[in-house]
C-alpha cells in the first residue's frame, strides 16, 4: 500500500511541475519581447574607438553609419567587392573632433546616399537604464562630415526590442 502512496505522490509532483514549466515557456517569450522606447537621440559608443557619440536613431535604416575618414585597405585592389575580408584601417571621428584609427576586417559593401562604401562590423553601445548595452554590428563607414550627427543607428542595431519615439 505504502508503495500507491508514493507513487501518487510523484504523480502529483511530476504533473506540478509540468504546469509549472508550460507556464514559463508560456511566460518567458512575452519577457524577451520587451521593449526599450529610446529618443531620436542617444549616447553612443564605438567601443573599439572609445569615443562617445550623440547618435541618431533611424529604425527604417536598415544598418548603422559612422562618419569614417582615413580609410586605407592592406593589399586593396579594384572593385571594391574584391577587398571584401581583407584588412581595412580607418578614423572614426565624432561631433566634437575626437576619434581614433581603428583597425577591422571588411564585411562587405554597402550604400550611403546613393554612393558605396566598405562596411565592417563594430562593436555599438548605447546607454539604456544607466546601463550600457553593446551589439556588434555591421557599420558602413562613410564620410558624415556634412550630416549633422556622426553616428546613425539603424535596425541591424534596434532590432524589434528598441523603439524609437
Amino acid at each position: 500500500m505504502s508503495i500507491i502512496v508514493k507513487f501518487a505522490a510523484i504523480k502529483k509532483d511530476l504533473s506540478m511541475n509540468s504546469v509549472l514549466t508550460a507556464l514559463a515557456l508560456l511566460i518567458i517569450p512575452f519577457a524577451l519581447t520587451a521593449q526599450t522606447t529610446l529618443s531620436r537621440l542617444e549616447n553612443v559608443q564605438v567601443k573599439e574607438s572609445n569615443v562617445y557619440w550623440k547618435g541618431e536613431l533611424d529604425p527604417k535604416l536598415e544598418t548603422t553609419v559612422i562618419n569614417s575618414s582615413s580609410i586605407a585597405v592592406f593589399n586593396g585592389s579594384f572593385p571594391m567587392e574584391k577587398n571584401v575580408t581583407k584588412n581595412i584601417s580607418f578614423k572614426l571621428k565624432n561631433a566634437d573632433g575626437q576619434g581614433r584609427t581603428v583597425n577591422g576586417i571588411i564585411t562587405g559593401v554597402g550604400e550611403w546616399n546613393g554612393e558605396q562604401f566598405y562596411t565592417a562590423e563594430l562593436e555599438i553601445g548605447i546607454n539604456i537604464s544607466s546601463s550600457w548595452e553593446y551589439r556588434k554590428v555591421i557599420c558602413v563607414l562613410a564620410d558624415l562630415s556634412k550630416h549633422e550627427h556622426k553616428t546613425v543607428i539603424g535596425k541591424n542595431w534596434l532590432g524589434d526590442d528598441v523603439q524609437v519615439k
